[in-house]
């Protein structure tokens, strides 16, 4: 008897952005009598290796709030997180930009951050990472 076909490869870009009608990311979250709720994870201030494990922790958590995760990262390399299946958002990373001067990078992450909430407008934040410095 012969194989079943190969499932044909993932679209990273695909994959990174969630939000249609069949993905898994929404099963049971979306609902008809409200808006899709929005939980953003930070991970801000991990590499890679430190923010893989802690992706099946962020999917659970946000679905038993009934909210769909969006990762908050400040990675180089986005590699991993296109193939994670989970929508991400970005802030520069400060350590990465420093050879570029000195400027008040305080100040230019948290307009960075009011960008991301004005964008998201998420019911919740869950801070994974080691830099949580949001205001709402």
């Amino acid at each position: 008897m012969p194989a079943p076909p190969a499932e044909p490869p993932l679209d990273p870009d695909a994959a990174a952005w969630p939000f249609t009608a069949d993905s898994p990311v929404i099963a049971g979250v979306a609902r008809q009598d409200r808006p899709l709720a929005i939980m953003l994870v930070d991970l801000t201030g991990l590499d890679w290796p430190e923010i893989e494990p802690l992706l099946p922790v962020a999917r659970e958590v946000a679905r038993e709030q009934q909210m769909v995760p969006v990762l908050v990262v400040d990675l180089v390399d986005f590699r991993g997180l296109r193939g994670a299946g989970l929508a991400y958002d970005t802030l520069p990373n400060a350590a990465a930009n420093a050879p570029l001067g000195a400027g008040d990078w305080p100040a230019y992450l948290a307009r960075r951050r009011a960008v991301l909430l004005s964008k998201w407008q998420p019911a919740a934040i869950v801070h994974l990472g080691t830099r949580a410095e949001w205001e709402r």
